[in-house]
């Protein structure tokens, strides 16, 4: 096959792969964002009953169907997130993700009657500029393109050097100002959940090409490192999301 050939055949695989990675992320942002306010809606149908509230430690929640229902959504639209991943930059996906907010605040303001003050909707408007920004100015290729190109650069003194500042970072912050501005300002858990998910971005991009990999029979990643990698990579990836949903849902409600 000719050089210029491959070359076109290479293009038109990274716009379709762009594309897919795109459609996928956006509706995850959709599916995220819906499921903010089914829970909510379950939350608040169970404080009308007189039950205790979630962040007072209670668990009437886990009898209501249509919390469960938003459970479900939300999973649907994680999976779909990871998936974006094999497909796309996370230049474009994590970014994205943003959508879920202004799907959620729209939804807010029609089934909730939690309606958008003059700020609020300038900063919907700002999210979907940005977002249609992102699509636009993103990288359209990777240039990660493989799980074992991605796991070689986990051993880069870079990499290594940022881990070790955000997990000492997060150490600080969870354990110093957290006890002591947690409540009063929220920017000390926005912090600490920034920090932990920059780091979960980079697993779910080794997760999802791994997936894909699996699937389409084309790895060329060594025997056994699947297990010794890809298994410490999920571990940390369910841990590390599980913490700052758990995080974000008890300050919310």
């Amino acid at each position: 096959m000719e050089p210029a050939s491959i070359s076109r055949d290479s293009a038109h695989y990274d716009k379709a792969s762009f594309t897919i990675g795109l459609i996928l992320a956006v509706s995850s942002s959709l599916f995220i964002g819906s499921s903010f306010i089914i829970k909510k809606i379950a939350l608040k149908k169970i404080t009308s009953t007189g039950s205790l509230r979630a962040s007072a430690g209670g668990f009437g929640y886990l009898k209501q169907w249509l919390w469960w229902l938003g459970l479900i959504t939300m999973g649907v639209g994680e999976a779909a997130n990871l998936l974006a991943y094999a497909f796309a930059p996370a230049a474009l996906v994590t970014p994205l993700g943003a959508l879920s907010v202004l799907v959620a605040a729209v939804l807010a303001s029609n089934f909730l009657n939690e309606k958008l003050n003059f700020i609020g909707k300038i900063g919907c408007f700002l999210c979907i500029v940005g977002s249609v920004m992102i699509v636009i100015h993103s990288p359209k290729s990777e240039e990660v393109k493989s799980f074992a190109e991605l796991t070689s650069k986990f051993s880069d003194t870079m990499f290594i050097s940022y881990m070790t500042i955000i997990f000492v970072m997060s150490f600080v912050v969870r354990t110093v100002f957290a006890p002591r501005f947690g409540n009063t300002n929220i920017v000390v858990y926005l912090l600490l959940c920034s920090a932990i998910g920059s780091l979960t971005v980079v697993f779910c991009k080794g997760v999802a090409l791994a997936i894909k990999e699996t699937v389409n029979g084309d790895t060329d990643v060594p025997a056994g490192q699947y297990e010794h990698t890809l298994l410490p990579l999920l571990a940390y990836d369910a841990q590390g999301i599980g913490r700052v949903w758990l995080v974000l849902h008890n300050t919310t409600i």
